[in-house]
């Protein structure tokens, strides 16, 4: 039995290796971030970023990154400027089929998705949709209730903080250092709901190998312990 296991972990091992060597020759891949304070702030800062480097080091091929808004970068995926986007949370109402980009095999991390809200307007949550809330522009198809698309979300958690707006939802990992930079103090959180993070790729030829690719990088980064180490930060159980 012992032999079986170490001949399939030969076989995976190899398999992987070739995919690599195959994508080692070719030209650089374009990887494109959503810029946000944490996940990536720069091309030289930010978890995502670490993540990318990571699977580029792991798998000997050049990775360019971008960070732009993150809109534009689901319209660079979208539009196969790019070979991938990261990250975005999977609406497990909407199959890919319904969508124009397509979700990678793994899941690279989980998102708290938190509802803010100014602490003297207590909401009712089982309906929201009577209320002024605002989310990231990116992110309006995620809610079955009217929101608002946002261009800044610095400036939507200080119109939650003065009461301007009855709520803001977002990822807690993005909004609560810009609470604590911009010192707000009438501020609430409360989750909404824990989505599923992936990459998402173009819907070309291509994609189906770049998908595989990565299935295969991450996979050595988890082996490794490296995956948990670069992402333990930003997949976190919920801390009210």
């Amino acid at each position: 039995m012992r032999n079986v296991f170490v001949s399939r972990i030969s076989i995976a091992a190899g398999t992987a290796l070739v995919l690599f060597a195959s994508y080692a020759g070719a030209q650089p891949m374009k990887a494109s971030l959503a810029q946000m304070p944490v996940y990536a702030e720069s091309v030289d800062k930010g978890i995502l970023v670490d993540l990318v480097k990571a699977i580029s080091e792991v798998t000997g091929k050049q990775i360019d990154i971008q960070v732009v808004p993150f809109k534009r970068s689901i319209e660079d995926v979208t539009n196969a400027k790019v070979d991938f986007h990261m990250p975005l949370i999977k609406n497990p109402n909407i199959a890919d089929k319904d969508l124009n980009y397509l979700h990678s095999t793994e899941t690279i991390f989980h998102v708290n998705f938190t509802l803010y809200t100014n602490k003297s307007k207590p909401l009712d949550m089982k309906n929201l949709g009577q209320y002024k809330i605002e989310t990231d522009a990116a992110h309006t198809q995620y809610f079955a209730f009217p929101i608002i698309a946002s261009s800044d979300l610095e400036s939507s958690i200080k119109k939650v903080d003065a009461g301007r707006i009855d709520g803001l939802i977002f990822a807690d990992m993005a909004i609560d250092p810009l609470i604590a930079k911009l010192n707000l103090t009438n501020v609430k959180r409360e989750l909404y709901y824990r989505f599923d993070v992936k990459i998402i790729l173009p819907k070309n030829a291509k994609s189906k190998e770049t998908d595989a690719f990565l299935t295969a990088a991450i996979k050595k980064l988890r082996e490794s312990g490296k995956f948990a180490k670069i992402m333990g930060p930003i997949d976190q159980p919920f801390k009210p």
